[in-house]
């Protein structure tokens, strides 16, 4: 009797510890993908400030009939329309913001069926449990296969977000607050 308390205690902890994991790798996608999305207004916003310092310099050439803003604006014009438009092409960054996306949404459901093999836990026998934690392990590994890894900024950022910042928790009776009204709270 004393092992099968043993053993259950280890199963659940074995759970509890995927769930975490999972957790992490969930919010780690998404401050990947937060992480890309700014660099991306950023190179777009380098983008219209060369253009339009380039349209500035091109008129200033003009009137002034200077070489040196001719030379100055053929020098943006060239940062503008060939650095940062192979930028975009070569490092097809918006798709691996979707495959960040596409890899937390699939996160997200694995991370929910945890929670509810540990509600459900005391309540089901060592074998449904075993082949639950097995689905969800080969869940997690298809995921881990189909998707881009996470780096470890982004794992710094979602260790800070779920320690520090407890981006993913309630404080007591905060869910209560923004459920409807109609639901028993």
């Amino acid at each position: 009797m004393e092992n099968d308390k043993n053993y259950r205690a280890q199963l659940k902890n074995q759970i509890k510890d995927a769930c975490g994991k999972v957790i992490y790798t969930y919010t780690a996608h998404h401050k990947l993908a937060d992480r890309l999305e700014k660099k991306i207004k950023y190179v777009c916003n380098a983008e219209i400030i060369l253009t339009a310092l380039f349209f500035a310099v091109t008129f200033v050439s003009f009137l002034t009939e200077n070489a040196f803003w001719a030379w100055l604006g053929l020098i943006l014009v060239t940062l503008s329309l060939s650095f940062l438009n192979l930028y975009f092409k070569d490092y097809k960054i918006r798709d691996e913001i979707n495959q960040h996306r596409k890899a937390a949404n699939t996160l997200w459901s694995i991370r929910e069926e945890y929670v509810s093999l540990l509600v459900d836990f005391d309540t089901l026998e060592d074998s449904e449990i075993q082949k639950k934690r097995d689905v969800l392990c080969n869940k997690v590994s298809e995921v881990n296969n189909h998707y881009p890894a996470t780096d470890k900024k982004s794992y710094k950022a979602a260790q800070k977000a779920l320690q520090k910042e407890e981006e993913q928790t309630f404080k007591e009776n905060e869910v209560d607050s923004i459920l409807p009204d109609r639901i028993d709270k």
